[in-house]
């Protein structure tokens, strides 16, 4: 598939020394997600980002932020 000729792009531009993006195998482990919550507080991220994994912290912590501006909710579905 698409994501398959991706992944083997960016391993074959990786493979010749070429850095363009994050290897498919960190984008597997880390999630992409995941990822933009853990750069929240750096200046390439935006601090009110957040991760909730349970249906508890979901109903708190969404219902504080969406009180102040609209918000994008995305399922964690892996990074494919």
């Amino acid at each position: 598939g698409t994501q398959e000729r991706f992944d083997k792009a960016m391993n074959d531009l990786l493979a010749a020394g070429k850095l363009v993006w994050s290897s498919p195998s960190v984008q597997t482990c880390m999630g992409a997600k995941d990822a933009l919550v853990k750069i929240a507080n750096m200046s390439c991220g935006l601090v009110d980002t957040f991760a909730y994994y349970e249906a508890s912290e979901l109903e708190a912590g969404f219902k504080k932020t969406m009180a102040f501006q609209p918000r994008v909710i995305k399922q964690n579905r892996g990074s494919a």
